[in-house]
């Protein structure tokens, strides 16, 4: 897999896990009559069921903003392989982001504050 599809796909991995989780959850609920009634039930899973798609929906949308930065070179880091950085974590001291591309760590350096 090339690394552009291998990004894309990081990217946009969770918007259908989170849509199909909602659908999940939306048939669990309205399987369960008995212990909350049929109306009840019935609204919950039609509730579960646009809470998963619009969650999808937004980290779709989410993701498509974060490549279209990273198309037009105002995304805040690059990797030296040239691909987009995930959000910063930190772990064993070390702040660092995560190339989506290549999986390699990029570490953070802290920025200088000149002091007047």
């Amino acid at each position: 897999m090339r690394r552009f599809s291998r990004m894309v796909a990081r990217l946009y991995a969770p918007a259908p896990v989170l849509v199909a989780a909602g659908w999940v959850l939306s048939f669990v609920v309205e399987h369960q009559e008995a212990l909350i009634g049929a109306a009840a039930a019935r609204r919950l899973g039609s509730l579960l069921a646009l809470t998963g798609v619009a969650l999808g929906l937004a980290w779709a949308s989410l993701a498509s903003w974060r490549l279209y930065l990273w198309l037009r070179g105002m995304e805040q880091g690059r990797c030296p392989c040239g691909g987009l950085l995930s959000r910063p974590r930190h772990k064993h001291g070390q702040h660092y982001r995560k190339c989506l591309a290549c999986g390699e760590k990029v570490l953070l350096t802290p920025v200088p504050v000149v002091g007047d």
